[in-house]
């Protein structure tokens, strides 16, 4: 035992990282969120995946089917009100701009509205005006019918369940206004349903719309929609979150194209791939 040499462990800058590492102590509030926070986005993540390996076909099949139809109009009559809380301002002007416009129209007052949903335009609707609403999910008009009863000031004349790239049921320049609002994003066919817009409008009729569109080339959110625009269909009924849309209108031949870009502000952080939004009007 005399020849045994006592040495002093003198912990090393290495030691002193792993002795602090494996020491144990429950998480704080702002570790647990990033913890949560990082494991939503590899579940995400995973989710998103399999949809992308899900072909066209699949993903037309699931949103075609009745039951999806059905559940998406429910939830389009809730997302709706929310919706127009955030765009409020924008629907009141854009409105007020066509309540100016029937000034000058005589006889009846007649807007089309394109992808009528379950009513979410209602309230905004001129005075004295009547509506024939077309959509192409049947499912909406139990809504839709609902949701007329609340309002006086306007006269529902026709629903009308069709698509908006080929409006048979329509004659050919019978309508004053054709409006749509976050329509154009989910239209098959941009060119034939802007097309069909212009066959149903009276000359000098015009065209309002309020969509979310592509957000500009070389950002983050652009690149995001892109990459999850697939993705998004499913959970929108076949909607784009990165349509061109403005581009498409002004090359529809209209005579004279007026129109807003704005950001969408304080809505949820499921819509910041929608939050780049044009609204706007048209005259044919």
């Amino acid at each position: 035992f005399t020849d045994l040499k006592l040495q002093i462990f003198r912990p090393t800058k290495s030691t002193a990282r792993l002795t602090l590492f494996c020491k144990t102590r429950p998480l704080h509030r702002k570790e647990m969120a990033y913890v949560l926070i990082l494991s939503i986005c590899v579940m995400a993540v995973v989710v998103c995946v399999m949809a992308a390996a899900l072909s066209e076909n699949v993903r037309n099949a699931v949103i075609s089917s009745g039951s999806y139809k059905r559940a998406f109009a429910a939830h389009i009559n809730l997302f709706s009100r929310l919706y127009n809380k955030a765009v409020r301002k924008h629907k009141e002007e854009l409105f007020a701009r066509m309540e100016k416009k029937f000034q000058t129209v005589q006889g009846d007052k007649l807007i089309l509205e394109v992808g009528v949903g379950t009513g979410a335009n209602f309230e905004f609707l001129p005075r004295g005006s009547s509506l024939i609403a077309l959509d192409p999910n049947s499912h909406m008009e139990h809504y839709l019918v609902e949701n007329a009863k609340r309002f006086s000031h306007f006269h529902l004349e026709k629903i009308v369940c069709g698509r908006a790239e080929n409006m048979d049921a329509i004659p050919d320049e019978s309508i004053d206004v054709v409006v749509c609002t976050l329509t154009l994003c989910s239209v098959e066919n941009m060119e034939a349903a802007l097309a069909e817009i212009m066959r149903v409008l009276k000359p000098g009729g015009h065209f309002y719309f309020l969509e979310h569109v592509a957000a500009e080339a070389g950002t983050w959110r652009k690149t995001l929609q892109r990459t999850f625009d697939n993705q998004w269909k499913y959970f929108s009924d076949g909607c784009s979150c990165m349509r061109e849309t403005l581009t498409f209108i002004e090359n529809a031949g209209f005579s004279e194209v007026d129109y807003l870009k704005f950001f969408l502000k304080g809505f949820w952080i499921i819509g910041y791939l929608m939050r780049p939004h044009v609204v706007g009007y048209a005259v044919k």
